[in-house]
């Protein structure tokens, strides 16, 4: 039996320095992600600035962890449309979000499948 086995680690952390335990992360949806979208992107946090980020809708199909310094070249693209969705795939609300072509109300919410040790971890930070 490995070390990692021994420890009760799942394998996707074997020799992966980026991984973090999620069992009771605090993860969080944009207020706009709706139950009927295709997917939900939740994010969580760590207290070393690593973040974890998960298809809300499907979590069992993994998750993808990121060092800070990836996670602000990531934003970084993101706020310059590296990753806009082509518009012949958005509806027409969607199309003037994404141009920001409207004012929108947007927020960073709790996961509906937080844990209950998460939301009180959530309602700490939020003092």
């Amino acid at each position: 039996m490995s070390d990692q086995a021994k420890l009760g680690l799942p394998p996707e952390a074997m020799g992966n320095e980026k991984w973090h335990d999620t069992t009771h992360a605090v993860w969080m949806r944009s207020s706009l992600s709706r139950d009927d979208s295709e997917a939900v992107v939740e994010v969580a946090r760590f207290d070393d600035d690593f973040r974890a980020v998960r298809d809300g809708k499907t979590p069992e199909k993994g998750t993808l962890f990121f060092t800070p310094a990836e996670w602000e070249a990531f934003v970084l693209g993101a706020r310059d449309g590296e990753f806009d969705i082509p518009e012949e795939y958005l509806t027409e609300e969607e199309r003037r979000i994404q141009n920001r072509e409207v004012e929108v109300d947007v927020a960073w919410v709790p996961s509906p499948l937080n844990t209950p040790e998460a939301m009180e971890e959530y309602h700490r930070r939020q003092g």
